[in-house]
C-alpha cells in the first residue's frame, strides 16, 4: 500500500563524498524535505573530487510527527556541529543551502567566517505571511499537517510543474519553528562577512522573489553575486530545465573562486 506520508522525491540516506579531500562542501536541504533536493548536486561536485557532505535536519528523511516533534534549535545545533565536522578536517569549507537550508548556510555565514556561502531560494518572507504567522501560530498544536498540494493553485501546479520533496504534507507544528528561526536568522544578516552567491527564481511560488531584496538589504558584506532565474522554480538544484547548467555553471565560477581552482 502507498504511503500517503511521503512523496516519491523522499531520500532518508545521507551522503558523503571524498573523505580526504581538504576543499569541503557542506550542502543543506530544505523544509520537510530531504536530501534527495540536494543528491544531484552533491554527485556533481564530488565528480570534481570536493569532499561533499548532505544529511538530513533532525525531523526529516523520518516521519511528519517527528518532525513535528523537532524544535529550530535541533537545526540551528545540527548544522553548527555539522559545519564544525567540516573543518576539523578541511582547509576550506564552502556552504550550499536550499530553502531553509539557505536561511541555515546564513545562520552559520553568521557566526563562523566560512569561506563562502550559496544562498538558494532562502525564505524570510513566506507564499501565505497571514496563514503562517498568524493562522498557523495559533493552532499548529491542533490541526497537525496539511497535504502539500492544497497550498497551490490547481492552475499552477500544472502550468509550472510544481514538483513536492520529502513529505506529501507541511508539518505545521515544525513550520511554526521554521518561522521562529527565520526570524532569529534575519536579525544577524548583517553579521556575515563571507563571500555570498546568492540564487532565486521569478517563478518560485514557495519562496517569493520578493526574499531575495530581504537578504540584500540585511547583507552588509561587500562579496556579493546573484542569480535570478526564469524557468526553474523552488527546487534550483534539482531541476532538468534549461536553467540546470546556467545554475552549475555559476556554482562553479563561484566555488573556483573561494577555492583558487585553476
Amino acid at each position: 500500500m502507498e504511503n500517503k506520508e511521503y512523496s516519491n522525491r523522499f531520500d532518508s540516506n545521507n551522503y558523503f563524498f571524498n573523505k580526504d579531500s581538504r576543499l569541503g562542501i557542506y550542502l543543506i536541504h530544505g523544509f520537510s524535505s530531504t536530501t534527495y533536493e540536494v543528491k544531484k548536486l552533491a554527485e556533481y561536485l564530488a565528480g570534481q573530487g570536493y569532499k561533499v557532505k548532505a544529511d538530513n535536519l533532525p525531523g526529516h528523511g523520518t516521519s511528519l510527527s517527528d518532525c513535528n516533534s523537532t524544535k529550530y534549535t535541533e537545526w540551528l545545533l545540527f548544522v553548527e556541529q555539522g559545519i564544525a565536522e567540516m573543518y576539523s578536517t578541511c582547509d576550506k569549507v564552502i556552504v550550499i543551502g536550499v530553502s531553509m537550508g539557505a536561511v541555515l548556510s546564513l545562520h552559520l555565514g553568521s557566526l563562523f567566517p566560512v569561506d563562502g556561502i550559496i544562498a538558494a531560494s532562502a525564505i524570510f518572507k513566506f507564499k501565505n505571511e497571514f496563514n503562517v504567522r498568524v493562522i498557523n501560530r495559533l493552532f499548529h498544536r491542533i490541526k497537525k499537517n496539511i497535504p502539500k498540494q492544497s497550498v497551490f493553485h490547481p492552475d499552477q501546479v500544472k502550468v509550472q510543474k510544481i514538483q513536492f520533496y520529502g513529505y506529501s504534507q507541511y508539518p505545521l507544528y515544525a513550520l511554526n519553528e521554521l518561522r521562529k528561526m527565520v526570524d532569529k536568522v534575519k536579525l544577524n544578516l548583517h553579521k556575515i562577512s563571507s563571500p555570498i552567491f546568492l540564487i532565486h527564481s521569478k517563478i518560485d511560488q514557495t519562496a517569493p522573489i520578493e526574499n531575495l531584496k530581504i537578504i540584500q538589504n540585511h547583507l552588509t558584506t561587500k562579496d556579493l553575486d546573484t542569480l535570478v532565474l526564469h524557468q526553474t522554480g523552488h527546487n534550483v538544484f534539482d531541476t532538468e530545465l534549461d536553467d540546470k547548467a546556467l545554475i552549475f555553471s555559476h556554482i562553479d565560477t563561484f566555488i573556483n573562486k573561494i577555492f583558487n581552482v585553476k
